[in-house]
């Protein structure tokens, strides 16, 4: 049975991943945000604006869920110090 303290930190570490993938989803729709109106070579049709915009909005919802459960691991760190001192 692994301890508390190794499951706060493996929830830490599942936060902070999630934070930094969403990250870098919204950076690179930001990019496809700053392109549209251009034309795509690969496809020969102009870059829509909606598809990046809406994956702007639907990350930032999983980095507010992320950064939440980075709040509560670090609660949790917290407390485990706290009882332990």
């Amino acid at each position: 049975m692994p301890s508390i303290s190794s499951s706060a930190t493996s929830l830490l570490n599942t936060g902070l991943n999630g934070v930094q993938k969403s990250h870098q989803a919204i950076q690179q729709s930001a990019s496809d945000v700053v392109r549209t109106g251009t034309v795509d070579k690969a496809s020969s049709g102009t870059l829509d604006i909606a598809e990046p915009l809406l994956n702007i909005q639907q990350e930032q919802h999983v980095f507010d869920a992320s950064a939440k459960v980075v709040s509560v691991a670090d609660d949790m760190l917290g407390t485990l110090l706290d009882i332990k001192a």
